[in-house]
């Protein structure tokens, strides 16, 4: 990735940087002025839909290092990102990218690095039409991504309802050996639930699941979870094996599983809605792991078994975690 030997960012000016990065993108970026080309993208309103806008990154040797590609590094910029999105409920449309890199990257290692974000952008229909370029210090690296989407009804967070259920997608767990760069993200999911209105509240689930539940309430409820419900990945299982933990704790915590945390509203039936998910998405799986209760002046999330508070986990922090 960094070399000394080899050709180098060192060798391009900016300019040049930029126009073989348009060469890699191709397709991906359109003419401008809705593409790279003018000091703004010019993109075009939808009236009908509201607009999502988020930002992500991702740094060498924090969310991700030399044992993956710079291919999978660059599909996982973008899949981050659509995360987002998805957890909304919305449609991506756009986005920029921003890389700020030590002037000894590989070229060849950037040119890998897009091939990855065009490859994820094309197959969720996303445009790059921007960004900018700026040099740190030797052995650094950040790309920066801020996507926008369009959404007709947007699902927030920290609305649930008293008597909504919790439900999540996929499996939890131990990300760190393999899902957190390849994973799909739930977009169809999220726009099926929004169109339908079916989700009173809704995040993606990226830094553990004990931190993202409470983000589907506010003070005004509690959230009552079955630790047996929560449905374990392998490498949860596998992990937790290694290190002699409880792999419950690895579903909780890990983060970076990118699955859909939501409620559904409690004016719907569960088993009419979980048959109609099984039809529209059988590959995904589905799994009710609680209710939103009344509030509980102990703690915010009970265990549904032993009625006692779920805490002392921890949870990813980007600035308090070890």
């Amino acid at each position: 990735m960094f070399q000394s030997d080899s050709q180098t960012l060192k060798n391009f000016n900016e300019i040049q940087i930029i126009e073989n990065i348009k060469q890699w993108l191709g397709s991906t970026t359109p003419p401008s002025p809705i593409g790279i080309g003018d000091d703004c993208a010019v993109v075009p309103p939808e009236p009908s839909a509201q607009s999502l806008i988020s930002t992500d990154t991702l740094v060498f040797g924090k969310h991700f290092d030399s044992s993956i590609t710079a291919e999978q590094a660059g599909r996982k910029i973008v899949l981050r990102n659509l995360s987002d999105i998805a957890a909304m409920g919305g449609h991506p449309k756009y986005a920029t990218l921003s890389i700020l890199s030590g002037s000894n990257l590989s070229f060849n290692w950037l040119h890998q690095f897009y091939k990855g974000i065009k490859a994820s952008s094309d197959t969720y229909n996303l445009k790059i039409v921007g960004g900018d370029l700026c040099q740190l210090q030797d052995d650094h690296f950040q790309a920066v991504m801020t996507i926008i989407g369009r959404a007709p009804k947007p699902i927030l967070r920290h609305s649930a309802s008293i008597a909504d259920s919790i439900y999540v997608t996929g499996q939890l767990g131990g990300s760190i050996l393999e899902k957190h760069y390849n994973f799909q993200p739930r977009l169809a999911e999220g726009q099926w639930l929004a169109e339908n209105n079916f989700a009173s509240a809704m995040v993606d689930v990226t830094d553990g699941l004990a931190k993202e539940l409470n983000f589907l309430t506010d003070e005004s409820a509690s959230i009552q979870i079955d630790l047996k419900s929560i449905p374990l990945a392998q490498s949860a299982r596998t992990l937790a094996e290694k290190h002699s933990e409880n792999p419950i704790e690895k579903a909780l915590c890990d983060g970076e599983d990118y699955e859909l945390l939501f409620t559904l509203k409690h004016s719907i039936q569960s088993a009419q809605f979980e048959a109609d998910w099984k039809q529209h998405f059988p590959q995904t799986p589905l799994t009710k792991i609680g209710t939103i209760i009344e509030p509980n002046p102990t703690a915010n999330i009970i265990d549904s078994n032993s009625l006692k508070p779920i805490d002392g986990l921890k949870s990813f922090d980007h600035f308090n975690h070890k």
